[in-house]
């Protein structure tokens, strides 16, 4: 018997389409119109006061909501691509986020024209507006909801446990902020955070998502193994 350094290398991810994605995807798709209808409509009693109950709550909530809203702006989605590259070096998931995320920002603003719905401050009164509030616009859809929800469709499955757990609950933080900074009602978080998820899911279904594998021995470990020269 002699000793034989087998050099094992470590096999790509396997890669998915998952059904329950395109299952997802329809669901999105749903809402967003559904949501759209709404807010071409005008602004609700029942939607103006769940606006008030976020808009007015203590304003040193602003500050402690500032950093998790970054992951809907247009840079949001940029760090979080290069973290999953410089962790696994993952093209579908890094490059994803990127280009999900920054299509979501630019299919935002085309929704924005389309239903032409006003800020809180044009559909009711009283709205406490903070600072860095945009004033000019459209509400519908809010541009930040959609590139979060963009941004943790196509990367929390690349970041399993924790991180991954930190995006999807970000996502929603993100839109509540928006609203208690008083930049967006509440549809138009909706069908924000749906028009993000549905670029997302489109992504995952077309490239496909990388799922667990089952990871060989570390490279260079001594395997014993017979010679081929030996007889039994």
């Amino acid at each position: 018997m002699t000793s034989v350094d087998l050099q094992l290398a470590t096999p790509p991810e396997p890669v998915e389409r998952r059904g329950e994605d395109l299952v997802q995807a329809v669901l999105a798709a749903g809402v967003l119109v559904a949501s759209g209808a709404l807010a071409r409509r005008g602004t609700s009693a029942a939607e103006g006061r769940v606006f008030a109950a976020a808009n007015r709550l203590p304003n040193w909530l602003e500050a402690a909501l500032w950093l998790p809203m970054q992951l809907g702006s247009l840079w949001g989605p940029f760090v979080t691509g290069a973290l999953i590259w410089r962790r696994d070096r993952s093209w579908r998931s890094a490059l994803g986020t990127v280009v999900v995320g920054v299509t979501a920002w630019r299919l935002a603003s085309v929704v924005k024209r389309s239903v032409r719905r006003g800020r809180p401050d044009d559909e009711l009164s009283g709205v406490v507006l903070r600072w860095g509030t945009p004033r000019d616009g459209f509400g519908f859809v809010s541009g930040h909801a959609t590139v979060a929800f963009a941004t943790a469709g196509v990367a929390a499955p690349a970041l399993p446990g924790g991180p991954g757990v930190l995006l999807r609950v970000l996502a929603p933080v993100v839109g509540f902020a928006r609203m208690h900074v008083g930049a967006h009602l509440p549809l138009d978080v909706v069908g924000g955070a749906a028009l993000g998820h549905l670029l997302a899911m489109i992504w995952n279904l077309a490239v496909g998502v990388e799922v667990p594998g089952v990871e060989g021995p570390p490279d260079g470990i001594g395997i014993d193994a017979p010679d081929p020269g030996l007889r039994r």
